[in-house]
C-alpha cells in the first residue's frame, strides 16, 4: 500500500513539476517577445530627398519597409521630406522620372532596421546617380 501511495505521489509530483516548467518557459517567451517588440517598434526613418540634377523631376517614388513616399514634380534644387515608421530590415528603393523622360532607379539603396532611428538624405545628381547619406541614431 505504501509503495502504491508513493508511486501515486511521484506521478502527481511529476505532473506538477512538468506543468510548472512549461509555465515558466511560457512566461519567459512572452517576456522575451514583449521586450523585443518594445525595442524594435516605434523606430523611424526621417528622409530628405534632394533634386541636385539641375532638371525638373516629373515624378519620384521612394519605398522602404513596405511604405512609400512620392512626389509628382520637383524643381531643380527642390527637396521633399518623408517619414517612415515601424521599420524592419529593408533597403530604400528609389525611382525617379526626369522631365526628359529618362528613368533613373536604384532598387536597393542603403539599409534600415527596426533597431534604430535613421536620418537619411537621398540625392539625385546631375549625372542621374542616386546617392544615400545615412545617419543612424538611437
Amino acid at each position: 500500500m505504501n509503495k502504491l501511495l508513493c508511486a501515486t505521489n511521484m506521478k502527481a509530483l511529476f505532473k506538477f513539476s512538468t506543468i510548472a516548467v512549461l509555465l515558466i518557459v511560457l512566461i519567459v517567451l512572452v517576456l522575451f517577445f514583449a521586450i523585443g517588440n518594445s525595442v524594435y517598434s516605434g523606430k523611424t526613418a526621417s528622409l530628405k530627398f534632394v533634386n541636385a540634377s539641375g532638371q525638373l523631376i516629373k515624378s519620384a517614388s521612394i519605398t522602404v519597409a513596405g511604405q512609400s513616399c512620392s512626389v509628382k514634380e520637383l524643381g531643380p534644387g527642390g527637396e521633399i521630406r518623408c517619414h517612415f515608421e515601424d521599420l524592419y530590415d529593408s533597403s530604400y528603393s528609389v525611382s525617379v522620372k526626369m522631365q526628359s523622360g529618362v528613368l533613373h532607379s536604384e532598387p536597393s539603396l542603403g539599409y534600415v532596421t527596426g533597431g534604430m532611428n535613421f536620418n537619411d538624405t537621398i540625392t539625385i545628381n546631375q549625372s542621374g546617380v542616386i546617392e544615400l547619406v545615412s545617419s543612424p541614431c538611437t
